[in-house]
């Protein structure tokens, strides 16, 4: 529904993206925290929350590329991704806090069973979740569009051919698309390399490591995050021709 409220309203300034964008982020964020919370303090099952952080994180990550492809111009590509990543790298290590911890624990009333130590290791995992989501989604979104752009159905889907896209002084083609989807990608993971090592030298938490000794432990939850992340990847193609970008 928020993707077609978006798409009739065009075009949009770049205040209004921003709105539009963080709104969204907001809504998205607090309906994960509740069925999160539900996972991890009803149902307990560690392998199924670790799939879940997953899936919502694939999923988020899916919208959000498909959002870009069609923002008004590059300069609001590059405010919107640039603020998103300086925001990952405070939010993260902030919320690593005791303090934070202490918050959250009066405000959600946390007991003995939800201490400290387990609420970083579960932030870490939800991070190293997260780098992943972001990895597999630029993969997946620049293969579906080259797909789109080169394929044999190329005529079925006129906006990814780049033909006759020309917003003001902007001409979309297939080689912005890409170039713009290298920048979002180079900047999360330049800001996922600073909050690790923030993690690593102030929390004394290596999410990589952990996340191997989880693996380890769990085995067949690889199998679990490789099926759900295949899945899920399909989204991207199916939000990409459902969408009216006309």
């Amino acid at each position: 529904w928020l993707a077609s409220v978006y798409i009739d309203t065009l075009p949009h300034t770049t205040g209004d993206e921003f709105f539009y964008v963080y709104t969204w982020i907001a809504v998205v964020n607090i309906l994960s925290l509740a069925a999160g919370w539900v996972v991890s303090a009803k149902v307990r099952s560690w392998p199924l929350q670790y799939v879940y952080t997953l899936y919502f994180f694939t999923t988020y990550f899916i919208f959000y590329r498909n959002l870009f492809a069609r923002l008004e111009n590059p300069e609001q590509v590059v405010l919107l991704q640039a603020s998103a990543s300086v925001g990952i790298a405070l939010v993260y290590p902030l919320r690593m806090a005791r303090w934070v911890y202490r918050i959250l624990a009066f405000v959600c009333k946390w007991g003995d069973d939800y201490p400290y130590e387990a609420y970083v290791r579960h932030l870490g995992r939800a991070f190293f979740l997260r780098n992943k989501a972001e990895n597999a989604t630029v993969l997946g979104f620049v293969c579906w569009v080259t797909i789109l752009h080169y394929g044999p159905n190329r005529m079925h889907y006129p906006y990814f051919r780049f033909e006759q896209n020309t917003h003001g002084d902007v001409s979309y083609e297939y080689s912005l698309t890409v170039r713009a989807s290298v920048y979002a990608w180079t900047s999360e993971f330049v800001a996922s390399r600073i909050v690790r090592f923030i993690f690593r030298r102030v929390y004394r938490l290596n999410i990589s490591a952990d996340a191997v000794h989880d693996f380890c432990r769990y085995p067949h939850v690889v199998a679990a995050m490789v099926l759900v992340t295949i899945h899920v990847l399909q989204n991207i193609l199916f939000a990409m021709i459902r969408l009216d970008f006309g």
